[in-house]
């Protein structure tokens, strides 16, 4: 544990808010129920493993998971979770930016060092590029099993977020900032938690991590079936002139969205995983 505190009161936002502008992260506590934390994990099984046969040591990602669960847009009628967000944005003139949500199995390894951002890419190739561009935070993320190193959960490198920030010593950032390896060491992301600055955060069930827009981050290695999910929301002046024509799913969830929740809509793109710049 770091000699400072990361965890908060849902309510807390100031501490909150602080903690994530100097170390990159935070943990607000309670953030949703027991009961919603059980809807969102049974809406991950329903529609990444339907069937129940994902494997051992595997993953299943859902993209686009605000366009198909019901249960992760009862987000937004939770006072608390719509206080932070609010206020994380600097303004409640929201629309829907993307979701996801992950399902990994037992066996899974640790993932390699990254950071969501891509805003230092001068012409983007992927969906991933042209989305995650903006000065938003890219956590906001349930983790619906907690996050311990014990069991599974999200690491983060401290303090990475800080635009002079060079990298932890001893170690080289990729080309791109693709990721992180040993100096001197073949330049492939690194996937270990002997890193300097490593921050193997813990959190209950129930509770919401934050981290800022350029934190490096990982998931630590998954001994336990892990369910986590997040809706993510951006300032409707941020607009994005996306280069993929809107999804069939989006159009049908804005068709499907009750009338309270539509203007959540005016500025979502979707998200198309199979577009490529040419």
């Amino acid at each position: 544990m770091p000699a400072y505190e990361y965890h908060f009161d849902r309510d807390d936002l100031e501490a909150a808010l602080a903690c994530l502008d100097e170390h990159g992260f935070c943990v607000l506590r309670g953030m949703i129920d027991q009961q919603t934390v059980g809807a969102l994990k049974a809406s991950i099984d329903r529609h990444l493993d339907p069937d129940g046969d994902l494997e051992p040591a595997s993953n299943r990602y859902h993209m686009t998971f605000a366009e198909d669960s019901e249960e992760v847009w009862e987000l937004v009628d939770n006072p608390a979770f719509m206080r932070f967000i609010r206020r994380v944005h600097g303004t409640g003139d929201l629309c829907l930016h993307r979701s996801a949500a992950i399902l990994r199995t037992p066996g899974e390894g640790m993932g390699g060092w990254h950071q969501d951002h891509r805003g230092h890419i001068a012409r983007p190739q992927r969906a991933n590029d042209v989305l995650n561009r903006f000065p938003i935070p890219s956590g906001t993320w349930l983790y619906l099993n907690g996050s311990d190193p014990g069991r599974s959960g999200i690491a983060v490198i401290e303090r990475s977020h800080h635009p002079d920030w060079e990298g932890p010593e001893g170690y080289a950032i990729g080309p791109d900032r693709g990721g992180l390896h040993p100096e001197g060491a073949p330049d492939a992301p690194y996937d270990g938690m002997s890193v300097p600055g490593c921050v193997p955060v813990v959190a209950d069930p129930g509770d919401l991590i934050c981290f800022a827009a350029l934190t490096w981050h990982a998931n630590m290695a998954t001994r336990e079936r892990r369910h986590s999910c997040g809706i993510g929301f951006r300032p409707r002046s941020f607009r994005i002139d996306a280069p993929w024509p809107l999804p069939a799913s989006a159009r049908a969830l804005a068709e499907r969205l009750p009338e309270r929740l539509k203007h959540y809509m005016d500025g979502y793109v979707g998200f198309d995983g199979e577009w490529r710049a040419e």
